[in-house]
């Protein structure tokens, strides 16, 4: 802000002449803002009054003067005068010392209606305290520019300059500057509200050297966008007039150390920390109310020799005189490289001709100056949870009580804590990507993620598995890979229920065909036996020969002897072909069957995967992942992009969580980085991880004990099952590997089905042999019963006849 003062001591009842004022002395300010007079007291109470008491501790008066400040508008300025003080209160009791802005207040004084001839008004003495206008240093920069920004006297070159204008500063201003410039030179108007913009269109422009001449308010602001662009790095170098910014160097916990940022400040810088002296208007006050101390010692402490001196102030010399006039004799700012605690005063210039610079020495770019740079900050490191890489420790998931740098591991983080070890980087800070995105450009060239977070300067270093694309590179440095990597695919196999499992033999037919199979046994069964009974055959044809003739014939061919007669023939011979059609029927339908099956449940490539249509596929959006489909040229791979970008709801996963889920619910299958595939997959039943394609690079070396991608034992999941009929998944023997058992081969778990059948066959076998066993035992104990019921039977009947036959006998002898 352009700020114009007219400091004025308007003295009564005989201010210069030795007499004293009364118990009252009134500072009117004439201001372009309200509350300067607040800021004025407050300064005054807390630097000048203890200072004024200690000067005049002989004198009682200092601690019964009343010290009054006064807001005064231009506008009226002498009816607030005369409402708040009285011209006839002033004659009796008071002085009055009036600061005025800018030169139209002249007019104000000439004007006031206060007749000369009042008794103790003595001639009103006006003294010119400020502006410093940035045309009368004009000079000063563009020395101190050309010094700070290594530029040579004459000659044209190939440097840019920016040139940053806040309110009241106008290009006129710079004039010299424009005209004897050797380079480009742009212009910006700084305004409250688009300083982001404006630091856009720098990054834009290429320019890496600036000029800011602003108010301290708009000043901050501008500095904290640049800041958050990595503007104020070292390879940028800044001009700072008057902006009151140089013991700023605390942007959200970072300081800034570059010393390529030269300030044009008044000073001493120290004396405006003191006392916070954080604008230029706050200073002029200082100056103003330094220069009415010393008169105010005369008054108040009744010294009595005139005042007759000069004055240092922080804005420049003055020289005092006993009728209360002072004239400026010079104007003085001092040069400062650097910001905050970083600062060392390097220069001063002076009105009056005076140029002293010390140009700050080339930045060496080795490992001691960047190390020593790096600790003069917490090193902030930006990370995102994606186990095996970064993962808490166990025990450690809410504990907010523990920084993460200890509440962190995985294979990433150790790394990067070895590193950083190594460099000597001990003052370490983690902190999760609050959007838990890598970082991905939109359709307006905006980064998210991490990407954006380096790229604002909140964070010094990502320790994360961010991969090196093209785009990422164009905004981010990178180190070395430190992990080979290739793509592949993690899906979860769909599991049948085993019943249906066991008896996929019997799916190449429906079952209303399977009950047309048995009706024709059964038909035959019965039309063969009729034409038996009508035209009897040699062999007999029954209606139990007939029905397992019939299914045996169906099975295994011809079985026994077929009938003999013609009518019989001729129905075994239709029989015979229709047998034949049906065996044809299963044995294509079971072989296409079993090959579906295959290619739509079993993912082996990239080529089966965009085949099959069971699986929902796609990978996390915004990835390099996404990135490598996107820019392919392989045909397969394009198929696959295509296909993502038409089903992004169901393709295009938002992170890898939700991906992940979706994987576990078997509908899903997932291209991802192989390791963590691999990784992930240990987690999921039934999971399987295959492929390895694209983004191979280097690595670094990893003993081959390395666990960091293997779970501990302890989370592995239970996949047995706990219900029927899954339950028998877990008793269902599987192929040995030494087999070699081909993909899609027939195997025993596809056709237990039938083994099954010949157990429940043989049971029944079993079952009905012991049946007939037990009733032919029970046929013959039943003959052998009734054998000896009638042996007895004939014993008992033969004893009575026996008896008669010996008494005949022994009556005829």
């Amino acid at each position: 802000m352009k700020i114009s003062f007219l400091l004025s001591i308007l003295a009564v009842a005989g201010l210069f002449g030795g007499t004293r004022c009364a118990t009252t002395i009134n500072f009117a300010l004439l201001w372009d803002e309200p509350g300067v007079a607040s800021t004025a007291s407050n300064m005054f109470k807390q630097i000048f009054l203890p200072d004024l008491r200690n000067s005049c501790l002989s004198s009682p008066d200092v601690n019964n003067t009343v010290f009054k400040f006064i807001d005064a508008p231009q506008k009226g300025l002498f009816d607030i005068l005369l409402a708040n003080l009285q011209i006839d209160q002033l004659t009796k009791s008071g002085c009055l010392f009036a600061g005025a802005f800018d030169q139209a207040e002249l007019g104000l004084f000439a004007q006031s209606g206060i007749p000369s001839g009042v008794p103790g008004y003595p001639s009103m003495q006006i003294h010119v305290m400020a502006p410093l206008t940035l045309t009368m240093a004009v000079e000063g920069v563009y020395k101190a520019l050309t010094e700070s920004l290594r530029l040579p006297e004459k000659g044209s070159v190939d440097s840019k300059l920016s040139i940053i204008l806040g309110p009241g500063y106008s290009i006129e201003e710079l004039q010299a500057v424009v005209d004897r410039y050797p380079g480009y030179m742009f212009f910006y108007q700084l305004r409250l509200g688009n300083e982001d913009a404006i630091v856009n269109k720098l990054k834009a422009s290429g320019s890496t050297n600036f000029l800011l001449a602003s108010p301290a308010r708009e000043a901050d602001f501008f500095i904290s966008a640049a800041f958050n662009s990595l503007l104020l790095s070292s390879p940028y170098r800044w001009f700072l007039f008057n902006v009151r910014l140089v013991d700023k160097n605390n942007f959200a916990g970072f300081k800034v150390v570059s010393k390529n940022i030269t300030s044009m400040e008044f000073g001493p810088i120290s004396t405006a920390i003191a006392y916070n002296l954080s604008r230029a208007r706050e200073i002029y006050i200082y100056d103003m109310l330094s220069i009415w101390n010393v008169y105010l010692k005369k008054i108040v402490c009744k010294q009595p020799n005139d005042v007759n001196e000069s004055y240092s102030g922080m804005t420049g010399d003055f020289r005092l005189y006993p009728n209360g006039s002072v004239v400026r004799t010079e104007w003085r700012m001092h040069f400062y490289g650097g910001l905050g605690s970083e600062r060392q005063r390097i220069g001063n210039w002076s009105s009056l001709g005076s140029f002293h610079f010390s140009r700050q020495p080339n930045r060496v770019l080795d490992e001691a100056t960047v190390i020593n740079e790096l600790n003069k900050n917490t090193f902030r490191v930006v990370t995102i949870l994606k186990p095996p890489f970064v993962k808490y420790k166990k025990g450690f998931e809410n504990r907010n009580d523990v920084p993460l740098y200890d509440a962190l591991d995985g294979f990433a983080i150790d790394i990067c804590k070895e590193i950083l070890k190594n460099m000597s980087i001990h003052d370490v800070s983690f902190f999760l990507q609050p959007d838990n995105q890598y970082g991905s450009r939109d359709s307006r060239g905006n980064w998210n993620g991490i990407v954006q977070t380096l790229m604002q300067g909140k964070a010094n270093f990502a320790c994360a598995s961010l991969s090196d694309t093209t785009d990422r590179r164009q905004v981010l440095k990178f180190t070395q890979p430190y992990l080979n990597f290739q793509l592949s695919i993690l899906y979860k196999k769909r599991i049948e229920n085993p019943l249906v499992f066991m008896f996929q033999f019997m799916r190449p037919f429906h079952l209303y065909t399977w009950l047309a199979v048995i009706g024709s046994v059964v038909g035959l069964s019965i039309v063969l036996t009729v034409l038996h009974k009508l035209s009897r055959n040699a062999a007999n044809f029954g209606i139990y020969e007939t029905i397992f003739f019939s299914f045996a014939s169906l099975i295994q061919g011809i079985t026994g002897t077929p009938p003999d007669r013609p009518s019989g023939q001729l129905v075994i011979a239709i029989y015979w072909l229709f047998a034949f059609v049906i065996l044809v029927a299963y044995v294509t339908n079971y072989a296409a069957t079993r090959t579906l099956n295959r290619l739509q449940s079993e993912i082996t490539s990239l080529s089966t995967l965009y085949a099959q249509s069971t699986y929902d596929y796609g990978t996390v959006a915004g990835t390099s992942y996404f990135t490598l489909f996107e820019n392919t040229t392989d045909n397969t791979q394009q198929q696959i992009y295509r296909y993502m970008i038409n089903n992004q709801e169901k393709s295009l996963m938002p992170n890898l969580t939700v991906a992940l889920e979706l994987v576990v619910n078997g509908t899903y299958a997932l291209i991802y980085d192989s390791a963590l595939n691999k990784y992930n997959g240990q987690s999921i039943c039934n999971s399987v991880n295959i492929g390895a394609f694209s983004l191979q690079s280097a690595s670094f070396a990893m003993p081959v004990s390395a666990e960091y991608f293997n779970l501990d034992p302890s989370e592995l999941p239970d996949c047995r099952s706990t219900t029927f009929p899954d339950l028998l998944h877990d008793y269902i023997p599987e192929e040995p590997p030494f087999f070699g058992t081909k993909n899609g081969a027939l195997t025993l778990n596809n056709t237990l089905g039938i083994a099954v059948i010949n157990l429940v066959g043989c049971v029944m076998t079993l079952f009905l042999a012991i049946v007939e066993f037990a009733y032919l035992r029970c046929k013959y104990w039943q003959r052998r019963r009734r054998q000896r019921a009638l042996e007895r039977q004939v014993e008992i009947n033969a004893v009575p006849k026996l008896t008669a036959d010996l008494e005949q006998m022994e009556s005829v002898a």
